[in-house]
């Protein structure tokens, strides 16, 4: 599996209630995914909402989905919602990885993804191999490769559609 997007860049710390504002609570808590698109990183990056496009790549530092685990199926229904193809970080909170996973986006740990790439950067990235190319810059790095599960996972569209395939499998 490869990902090839555009590449937009943030800090370490970006938690989940950046990723969504907790003021729009309400459209979370209803499951008005659209809703919470219109505003994805609102209070981070106001160009981010208007500008992000299907198949691009939020890379964050460290810490990435910090915070309440309450506001984690906005955050990732959100991105899910506006086509990110994936969130990879430098660190990730572990249960926000999960729920994202889960959710069946692909939230992964690459340390040293954070300096790989600049906001607008042409990146692919090669989950079985781990290998990693800044079409931008030209540079090139290995990463850990994913685990096949998942990937399998997040291909199914989470962890509830991956169940319930293996089971009609069977």
């Amino acid at each position: 599996m490869k990902l090839e997007g555009k590449a937009w860049v943030f800090g370490n710390g970006l938690g989940a209630t950046d990723i969504v504002s907790a003021k729009y609570d309400k459209a979370g808590m209803s499951h008005d995914w659209a809703e919470c698109r219109k505003h994805l990183m609102e209070d981070v990056d106001p160009a981010f909402t208007s500008a992000v496009a299907p198949g691009d790549i939020v890379i964050a530092g460290d810490n990435l989905g910090r915070g309440h685990a309450h506001y984690y199926t906005a955050s990732v229904m959100a991105c899910k919602e506006a086509g990110i193809a994936a969130m990879l970080c430098d660190g990730v909170n572990a249960l926000y990885q999960r729920a994202s996973i889960d959710l069946g986006l692909l939230t992964w740990a690459f340390p040293g993804i954070g300096s790989f790439a600049r906001t607008g950067d042409m990146i692919e990235i090669d989950l079985v191999t781990g290998h990693a190319v800044n079409r931008t810059t030209g540079a090139t790095q290995d990463f850990a490769p994913v685990s096949q599960i998942i990937l399998d996972i997040v291909g199914a569209g989470g962890s509830l559609d991956w169940a319930l395939q293996r089971v009609a499998a069977a």
